[in-house]
């Protein structure tokens, strides 16, 4: 049996130039939107969408062994107040624990392993960005850290298969007297928010 001989792709235009693909690009049905920037030429986040909401990416050192990566380090202007307690928690997969806020102490993560979608609204009706949602995917592959200041609500979803474990360094210690926590069902529709996650 002869072998099969590849053909070579079939050209509709056999003088087709590369500018020429360009140029029917320029009219394409349906239109479609086009995206808006996110991110600075470093890969940081262009905006948080919520007042006084801090996002910063960690660096990690990376070889053969595993990896470190630096959490706290006063140079980094993220740590703009001390450490004064500090506890670590975990999501199974599949799991959402929220609404939770917090008016005495602002919340600051970082994620050690797994992979969390942490969802805020703005509860803050003196806020300037007052009633508005921020997402942010924390990622064992994309380490970084998340202020989330008094007075906003958050969520921590793990879309993960393992379970997810983050440190928090929150600005205040935990009063066992009068928790500083206040929390509303997911699910309530109190806050408006659709947990699934879409494609697109």
């Amino acid at each position: 049996m002869e072998n099969a001989r590849r053909l070579p792709p079939e050209r509709t235009d056999p003088q087709e130039l590369p500018g020429d693909r360009y140029r029917l690009a320029e009219e394409v049905q349906p239109h479609g939107v086009q995206d808006q920037p996110t991110v600075d030429a470093a890969g940081d986040r262009l905006s948080v969408g919520i007042a006084g909401v801090r996002h910063c990416r960690l660096a990690s050192q990376v070889d053969h062994r595993g990896s470190l990566t630096e959490v706290v380090n006063f140079d980094n202007p993220f740590w703009d107040e001390p450490v004064l307690y500090s506890y670590c928690f975990t999501i199974q997969p599949g799991r959402i624990k929220a609404w939770g806020m917090h008016k005495l102490q602002a919340d600051r993560y970082f994620i050690a392993a797994g992979h969390v979608r942490v969802v805020l609204y703005d509860g803050r009706t003196r806020s300037p960005t007052f009633e508005r949602f921020a997402e942010f995917h924390l990622t064992e592959d994309s380490r970084g850290l998340l202020l989330i200041p008094p007075g906003v609500w958050h969520g921590d979803q793990n879309y993960g298969t393992t379970e997810a474990a983050l440190i928090n360094f929150p600005t205040r210690p935990f009063d066992r007297d009068r928790p500083d926590k206040y929390r509303i069902d997911p699910h309530s529709g109190a806050i408006p928010f659709e947990w699934s996650l879409p494609d697109a």
